[in-house]
């Protein structure tokens, strides 16, 4: 009876130190700020896996890649992205402090935004406004985006909040997270989109026929792809496999398909919730884009 009773202790004492363990890497200052900020520009896919992450080597990791994914110049010490992410940060607390505390500014309506879309095209300030329930007025205009913000000051204290909300927002916001170069407009213009899904041991991706950049080789018409894609079961990363796909047809029988299909063998054994973080991108261009794959298995 008494061994039973140690044994029981024993097993409800290991228990409670890894769920104190868990409950430091959950709260470790470093991973929190990663998160409460990068999460504003994360997929969806990003949040769900970030959040299941088990430990502070998971963390590392999957903040690693985080940022090696959104690389637009990767043979560059550099990575550019990371520091507009980090200038724009600097900027809101600076800009956006409102009464947060210090450090703060990018969690207003504002910094939030800038985050996300960055510094707008044009941005209208006033303090002059023929309606005595708002003591100042800025209006946002994204002409990227085809967006018109505005944030209105209603109590005189400096808090700014987004008085509109236009369906292009969310839309916008959305479309954000999936750009691959968040300061190049040029960029992001020619950025393209594909659908992907797993089906019968392959992964198979469609791009739209009028996104396609094909160039002429002799009597035939090309086109290069470079795929790196990074396989997650149960929101843990275990593979990170490259493909090249060559796209070729003769000059004579141009296709005229709207949609151009192509499959990458991958098999899988183990059963389980998976998701396929795909990044797509176009040798002759060097435009990239992504998309998830989420299913189970």
């Amino acid at each position: 009876m008494k061994r039973s009773l140690l044994a029981v202790l024993v097993v409800l004492v290991f228990m409670n130190a890894c769920a104190t363990q868990g409950a430091r890497i959950e709260r470790d200052p470093y991973y929190e700020s990663f998160y409460e900020k990068a999460r504003l520009i994360m997929t969806k896919e990003e949040i769900q896996i970030y959040k299941h992450l088990p430990d502070t080597k998971a963390k590392d990791e999957f903040i690693d890649e985080f940022w090696k994914k959104r690389d637009p110049f990767p043979e560059t010490q550099e990575n550019e992205n990371k520091t507009e992410f980090e200038r724009r940060i600097a900027y809101a607390n600076r800009w956006f402090k409102e009464n947060r505390a210090m450090g703060r500014g990018w969690d207003t309506p504002r910094g939030r935004i800038m985050l996300q879309l960055g510094e707008p095209d044009n941005r209208y300030l006033s303090d002059m406004i023929n309606d005595p329930s708002i003591k100042g007025y800025e209006h946002w205009i994204y002409y990227y985006y085809q967006l018109e913000l505005i944030f209105v000051d209603s109590n005189g204290f400096g808090e700014f909040k987004l008085r509109n909300w236009p369906a292009e927002l969310l839309t916008s916001i959305d479309r954000a997270k999936f750009t691959l170069n968040l300061t190049d407009r040029e960029a992001m213009k020619n950025a393209f989109s594909f659908e992907t899904k797993y089906q019968d041991g392959q992964i198979v991706i469609a791009i739209p026929l009028n996104k396609i950049h094909f160039r002429e080789v002799e009597n035939t018409i090309q086109a290069d792809y470079k795929i790196s894609v990074y396989v997650y079961r149960e929101y843990l990363k275990i593979d990170s496999p490259i493909f090249t796909k060559q796209l070729s047809y003769p000059k004579d029988r141009i296709p005229n398909e709207k949609m151009l299909e192509f499959y990458l063998p991958y098999q899988i054994s183990k059963k389980g919730k998976y998701y396929f973080d795909v990044l797509l991108e176009d040798v002759l261009t060097a435009s990239r884009s992504r998309n998830f794959i989420s299913f189970k298995y």
